[in-house]
C-alpha cells in the first residue's frame, strides 16, 4: 500500500507483531535517506552522471587517478553534510532504543543514522553497536597503504584541491562545449601536428619534436592510425591533481589517505562481518525490516533470507514495488516514502 493509503489492518498486523518481537533486524538501503536529499550510488551527483561510477569506486581507479576518485567522494562527503536526518533515521534510533536485540545493516555511508543518534561503535566497542556499517562511513578515513592509520573527520575541504570552488570550475570545465550525453571531442594526428607547430613557434630553436606517448595515442589508435608504441612513465591522471595534494597520511608519511569506504571489487571489512554472523547465529531473528534497498548488492541482499531461515517475518518498506524481491506470502509490504511510512509503522 501507498504511504497515503496505508491500510490500517496491515499496520495493525505489523504492530502487534513488533510489540512481541525482541530480536529485530533492519537490512538498510539508500532509500532510507531520499528524504533528506540524498540520492542513490549511481546519481551521487548531477556532474558524476556521465562517469561509469564502478570505475571511480573501485581500487582500479584508485591506482588510475586517486585525484577523480577524491573529488568523487568529497562531493558526496559535502552533500552528506549539508543533509540532515529525516523522520525515518529517527524513528529507527527510538526503535533500537526500545529493543535492545535490534540491529541495522545500513549500506549507506552517509553517516545520517549516527547523527541522528545510532552508535556504529567508531569511539567505543564496535561489537556492542547496534548499527553495523556494511559499507563504511564517507567520514572515516584510512592510510591507503599498509601502516594502519585511522581517523575521522567531518572538516570540508580535506585538502585546498578538493573545496567547492574547485569543484565548480571542474564543472565549468567538464560541461563547456559539451551536450548532455555526448563524449567530449577526441584528439586527431591534425591536432599533435598543430599543437607541436605551435610549440616550435613559441620555443624556436629549444623545440624538440617527440612522438605522443601510449595515452596521447589511445584514441588515435581507435580511429585505426598507425601511431608508434612509447611507455608511459607516469599514469594518466585525468583530474590533474596530483597525489602530493590530496589528503596526506600522518601515520606513516608516506601513503595518501583515502575513504574508508568498501569500493567495488572490494570485500566487506572482516570484523564486520563476523559481528553480523555472529548476531544471527545467537538467537532465533523475530523480525526483518527491509528498508529502501533494491536488493541487488550481496552480502547484503542475501540477509532478509538469512533473517527468514531464522524464523522472522519479513517488511518491506520501498518507493517502487519493482525494487522488492523475494516477497513470500505473509510478507507486510509498504510503498512510499520511509520517512512517512517507517513513523507510522514504528509507532513513534
Amino acid at each position: 500500500m501507498a504511504s497515503g493509503e496505508l491500510d490500517p489492518a496491515a499496520v495493525a498486523s505489523f504492530r502487534a507483531h513488533l510489540s512481541q518481537s525482541n530480536r529485530v533486524v533492519a537490512v538498510i538501503g539508500a532509500g532510507l535517506s531520499a528524504s533528506s536529499g540524498l540520492s542513490t550510488f549511481r546519481d551521487a551527483n548531477g556532474l558524476w552522471c556521465n562517469y561509469d561510477v564502478h570505475l571511480i569506486a573501485s581500487p582500479a581507479g584508485w591506482r588510475r587517478d586517486p585525484g577523480l576518485v577524491w573529488q568523487f567522494y568529497s562531493d558526496r562527503r559535502r552533500t552528506a553534510l549539508q543533509a540532515e536526518p529525516n523522520p525515518a533515521h529517527y524513528a529507527l534510533v527510538e526503535l533500537a532504543k526500545r529493543k535492545p536485540g535490534f540491529v541495522a545493516l545500513s549500506q549507506n555511508v552517509d553517516g545520517l543514522l549516527q547523527r541522528a543518534g545510532m552508535s556504529d561503535g567508531h569511539s567505543e566497542d564496535a561489537e556492542d553497536a547496534q548499527l553495523k556499517l556494511l559499507h563504511g562511513n564517507l567520514f572515516n578515513l584510512k592510510c591507503a597503504g599498509s601502516c594502519g592509520y585511522a581517523t575521522q573527520s567531518f572538516e570540508d575541504p580535506l585538502c585546498p584541491v578538493l573545496s567547492e570552488d574547485h569543484a565548480k570550475n571542474r564543472a565549468n570545465v567538464m560541461g563547456a562545449g559539451v551536450k548532455s550525453g555526448e563524449k567530449p571531442p577526441k584528439a586527431s594526428a591534425l591536432l599533435f601536428e598543430a599543437i607541436a607547430a605551435k610549440n616550435k613557434k613559441i620555443l624556436g630553436e629549444r623545440f624538440e619534436k617527440s612522438e605522443p606517448s601510449t595515452a596521447d595515442a589511445a584514441p588515435l589508435k581507435e580511429l585505426g592510425e598507425n601511431v608508434p608504441k612509447k611507455p608511459d612513465v607516469a599514469p594518466v591522471l585525468h583530474s590533474g591533481i596530483q597525489t602530493s595534494d590530496l589528503p596526506q597520511c600522518p601515520g606513516c608519511r608516506n601513503n595518501m589517505l583515502r575513504p574508508d569506504v568498501v569500493w567495488f571489487g572490494e570485500a566487506l571489512a572482516q570484523d564486520t562481518v563476523e559481528q553480523v554472523d555472529a548476531w544471527f547465529e545467537e538467537d532465533e531473528v523475530d523480525l526483518c525490516l527491509v528498508i529502501g534497498t533494491s536488493g541487488l548488492v550481496w552480502p547484503a541482499a542475501g540477509y532478509s533470507e538469512q533473517a527468514r531461515k531464522k524464523g522472522a517475518r519479513v517488511a518491506y518498506v520501498n518507493m517502487n514495488l519493482e525494487d522488492i524481491k523475494n516477497r513470500r506470502e505473509g510478507d507486510w509490504t509498504f510503498i512510499g516514502d520511509a520517512a512517512i511510512i517507517l513513523p507510522i509503522i514504528l509507532g513513534r
